[in-house]
């Protein structure tokens, strides 16, 4: 299993309210109406995304991702969420959360 740092398994992760969603085939697209920006996700951050419907720490949605994709590099896949959950928050579509 990947390594994190207490403090990044510590954060909770959720979507931000109001942003609107639409499939399109195994991609996501998301609309920021405050910011009046779309996004086309692509399949794994599709999947990140569904993961935060409710809070969920990036150890989590790593866990999910590699089981349900079976990925068994675990130190790419621990960043390659970490990268994703950094760029979803510098965008506003989710916020970290307490629970």
């Amino acid at each position: 299993m990947a390594e994190f740092h207490e403090s990044a398994a510590d954060v909770f992760y959720q979507q931000s309210s109001g942003i609107e969603t639409a499939p399109l085939q195994d991609e996501v697209i998301l609309f920021h109406p405050s910011t009046g920006k779309f996004f086309v996700l692509n399949r794994t951050s599709s999947f990140i995304w569904s993961s935060l419907r409710e809070p969920s720490t990036p150890k989590q949605i790593s866990e999910k991702l590699q089981t349900n994709f079976r990925k068994t590099e675990d130190s790419n896949v621990a960043l390659d969420v970490d990268t994703v959950l950094q760029q979803m928050e510098s965008q506003g579509l989710i916020v970290k959360t307490q629970t």
